[in-house]
């Protein structure tokens, strides 16, 4: 292995055209840190003894100057071990060729999307001939629960490399305009997704217009993305867009399921991989991308096990890896529209007409930031006014940002902020930020001069032309307005629960909220159904026999993570009680 060429983007290696110096020079500084620092970690060499275990589970073949071992945008491959010989990986940004590493004997294969299913991102071509092992992909997960060890050095090293891609911008290319807010939509979808891509910023970078030409697509027809350095896709939808990268499967009509899961946030990843882990056969059901809420938080500090903290984005990531991992099924993105219990069994319709019938059901789907009424606002939604922490990286450097909202995300969102450089102005309603705030966000906020803290205020107008340029606030006590500067809102101001799909076919609160066990009113339960039951509701059970509620939509429920991770788990015991499979 070349140290010298591990992930270094210098303007000479890669020969690409100039990039936006907003953008372009900080990751260029990043990578250079990852290829100085962490070049070891990337590309580990393998022993005789781990090369002697992967002998068991694949072969050794010759290879030759100028073979493809993998093609970018494939939908799959195999683990490689280089035993003799050398391997280019490269991909293609900006119509040049991009040298991203040389690997040589002892150096292996595998990015997460081997075991995920999405599309490669680079093209490995052989330079110098010589052999390598190849482990054929069915076989990798069982190589990985057989031998700790070498397993997890497999999977650490594979989420280094996507550490890695995420930093380089490989991956899919999306060329659109910062001003639309469907670019920022793609943008958000490929983020919250974990999918490596690369933005071509149709207003600022030089080599947008001769790509467009490339492509053959006009300046109106954008965004676009460009997956494989082939397909070209065309403002797609979420769904479209995630077809294209291989994220999940497509659910097939009629496909019957122990166990169903609406809701692929903490609780109901939990409950996934309990559920897989226990034999049920297991389905998810999501509308946008695994992780929910928790993965858009820059850093999880109070979860059990992580002294360090943890990111949301690797949270999400490696809970959605070992629910595949354990065989469950995930549907992304695809929303439930309707739930009824026809048959024994219930239905359970999704957006695109798709039915999942399931023998018991655990509703997962958390909750969603509520919108700010300020006239105006809506003009400049996706593109300088967020709901959601993860679209700080659509944030330029440097750029003011005002946040609404004093709970947790929102302290959450105006410290990593801060770090990056943004002054931020949170905006509360009330005399202080909010009482559920935890110690230690409030005394990181009060030490960090780039956060500004205005209370009892609230914001009344906002102004600008293509993107905010400020904000009125006015002080609810001395009614005085002034403007502050803000390019980013942020709106965190509360939250509503994941419930109307639902319908009647579960009692909620009157916030709509899901009730479950004893907060279920008595008179609910005299309808005939729990007493052919022959049994009162469970502890997370809903006023429908074999239905659940776990994490944020459950009323009542302690809004944590390991809360809600605790809820999942749970969840899945009192279903198999339900279905019969242990005893009460």
């Amino acid at each position: 292995m070349s140290v010298s060429t591990v992930l270094n983007l210098s303007q000479d290696h890669l020969d690409l055209e100039p990039i936006a110096p907003s953008e372009g020079a900080d990751r260029r500084q990043q990578t250079d840190l990852v290829s100085a620092q962490y070049a070891q970690q990337l590309l580990p060499k393998l022993t005789d003894e781990q090369i002697g275990t992967l002998m068991t589970y694949g072969a050794v073949e010759q290879i030759s100057a100028g073979q493809i071992l993998s093609a970018a945008g494939d939908l799959s491959y195999d683990l490689m071990v280089i035993l003799e010989g050398e391997v280019e990986a490269f991909d293609v940004q900006g119509g040049h060729r991009r040298t991203i590493v040389r690997l040589e004997a002892r150096d292996f294969i595998a990015e997460l999307n081997l075991l995920t299913g999405q599309r490669v991102y680079v093209t490995s071509v052989v330079t110098k001939p010589g052999k390598l092992l190849r482990v054929p992909r069915e076989s990798v997960s069982a190589l990985i629960d057989a031998d700790g060890p070498l397993g997890e050095l497999l999977v650490q090293t594979m989420f280094r490399r996507r550490e890695a891609f995420l930093l380089i911008g490989s991956g899919v290319q999306i060329v659109g305009s910062r001003y639309s807010p469907d670019t920022q939509r793609l943008r958000e979808f490929a983020a919250r997704n974990r999918l490596a891509y690369n933005w071509v910023d149709l207003d600022n970078e030089p080599a947008a217009p001769a790509l467009l030409r490339a492509l053959g697509v006009e300046p109106r027809q954008t965004p676009v993305i460009l997956v494989g350095g082939t397909t070209v896709l065309t403002n797609p939808t979420n769904v479209g867009f995630a077809k294209a990268a291989g994220i999940a499967e497509e659910p097939r009509s009629g496909s019957v399921y122990d166990l169903v899961i609406v809701g692929a946030g903490p609780a109901g990843l939990a409950a996934a991989v309990y559920g897989a882990t226990e034999g049920l056969s297991t389905a998810v059901v999501d509308a946008l991308a695994a992780g929910g809420q928790a993965a858009t938080t820059s850093r999880i500090e109070n979860y059990l096990g992580f002294p360090a903290g943890v990111s949301g984005e690797e949270f999400g990531e490696r809970a959605l890896l070992q629910a595949q991992r354990l065989g469950a099924h995930m549907f992304v993105p695809h929303a439930a529209a309707t739930m009824s219990h026809p048959d024994g069994h219930y239905l359970l319709t999704l957006d695109n007409g798709a039915q999942l019938l399931g023998k018991a059901v655990i509703v997962t789907t958390g909750v969603t930031y509520r919108r700010l009424a300020v006239p105006g606002l809506e003009r400049f939604e996706g593109v300088s006014v967020f709901y959601s922490p993860v679209d700080a990286q659509h944030v330029q450097r440097g750029a003011p940002v005002a946040i609404v909202g004093g709970g947790n995300s929102a302290g959450q969102a105006a410290t990593a902020l801060a770090a990056r450089g943004n002054p931020v102005v949170i905006v509360v309603r009330g005399g202080a930020l909010a009482e559920t705030m935890s110690t230690y966000l409030l005394d990181r906020i009060e030490h960090e001069p780039l956060i500004s803290v205005r209370t009892n205020s609230v914001v009344r107008g906002a102004e600008g032309e293509a993107e905010l340029k400020t904000l009125v606030v006015e002080n609810s006590k001395t009614e005085e307005s002034s403007q502050v500067e803000a390019h980013y809102l942020f709106v965190m101001i509360g939250a509503e629960p994941h419930t109307k799909w639902l319908g009647d076919t579960v009692e909620r609160d009157r916030y709509g909220f899901i009730l479950t066990g004893d907060d279920i009113p008595p008179a609910v339960l005299n309808d005939g159904t729990w007493t052919a039951a022959g049994r009162s509701p469970y502890f997370l059970e809903t006023s429908s026999p074999g239905v659940f509620a776990a994490g944020d939509v459950r009323a009542g429920s302690i809004k944590r993570v390991a809360a809600a991770v605790g809820e999942g788990s749970m969840a899945v015991r009192l279903v198999q009680q339900h279905l019969g499979q242990i005893a009460v």
